[in-house]
């Protein structure tokens, strides 16, 4: 059957005309329709540039009408090839729509997973797995809250959240504001120093020991809000690298490390899954 798609495109600077493809959206009049999005890495350089933020609302808008509508929920209005194209029409500043394009596929989800890969998606430039570090981690994390899932700073985002436990504290990476307040924390494993990375966990570990039977204190932007220790907490880590040459000692503090988080009730995850599982939506906010 042949169906159409369209590729959707950010376009920073429209005098510049430069653009980068951010998503595929194919269909069939009466039929079924699919759209997907990747908005890693997507440039924001510039004061005068369109907001990100802004873009990632227009997303969540577009895919949740797409979904609706091939859920066979009308009321979210319609959805074929003269709606796309005067999308189109409308769309001529940061998003834009390139023209109708036909191809041959057996169902409209079909065509996006066939195309994406070629024309959307993108490597994570910052994501170095032999150089990966938490400052890469954080943020990447944090702008995939804030682009991607309609998370503001300040508002219900907070960056490097201080704890206070008696005379002891610790920052966080993150801090956010869903269901109650959850803190998120990053570690690698595959620093080139046992005695850093040791200290430095050990120390935190500590703190969150004494968070979990005595509560805390917690700075969020401007707020300074008592814990009671029952509050989640999240660990985001790069697991230490398995191939031969790495140093064994990595692999017994990463073992080590596990061990104490699910004693405290700490959630890891790995990084890699983690944005995964931030990114199928089930974080978003609405």
């Amino acid at each position: 059957m042949v169906y159409q798609y369209w590729v959707v495109r950010y376009v920073p600077n429209v005098a510049r005309g430069e653009f980068t493809n951010i998503g595929i959206v194919c269909g069939i009049d009466g039929g079924g329709w699919a759209s997907r999005f990747d908005l890693r890495n997507v440039p924001n350089p510039g004061s005068l540039r369109a907001d990100l933020r802004e873009l990632g609302s227009w997303v969540r808008w577009f895919e949740r009408r797409v979904g609706a509508y091939d859920a066979g929920q009308l009321d979210e209005g319609r959805i074929d090839s003269g709606w796309m194209n005067e999308m189109r029409d409308r769309q001529a500043n940061a998003v834009q729509l390139a023209g109708p394009t036909p191809i041959a596929v057996e169902s409209a989800q079909a065509g996006v997973e066939l195309l994406y890969p070629h024309l959307v998606e993108r490597t994570n430039r910052r994501r170095r797995r032999r150089g990966l570090t938490r400052a890469d981690m954080r943020n990447e994390l944090r702008d995939t809250f804030t682009h991607e899932l309609g998370f503001r700073i300040g508002q219900n985002l907070f960056r490097q959240p201080t704890m206070l436990v008696g005379s002891w504290h610790t920052k966080f990476d993150l801090g956010r504001r869903q269901d109650g307040t959850v803190l998120t924390n990053t570690w690698t494993f595959n620093g080139s120093s046992r005695e850093y990375l040791e200290r430095d966990i050990g120390h935190w570990n500590y703190i969150v020991s004494r968070f979990r039977t005595e509560g805390a204190h917690v700075v969020l932007g401007h707020t300074d809000e008592h814990l009671t220790g029952s509050e989640r907490i999240e660990v985001v880590f790069d697991a230490p690298d398995r191939r031969d040459t790495a140093p064994t000692w990595r692999e017994d503090v990463f073992e080590a490390a596990l061990e104490s988080w699910r004693h405290e009730g700490v959630v890891a995850t790995n990084y890699d899954d983690y944005l995964l599982q931030l990114r199928s939506g089930d974080f978003a906010l609405h």
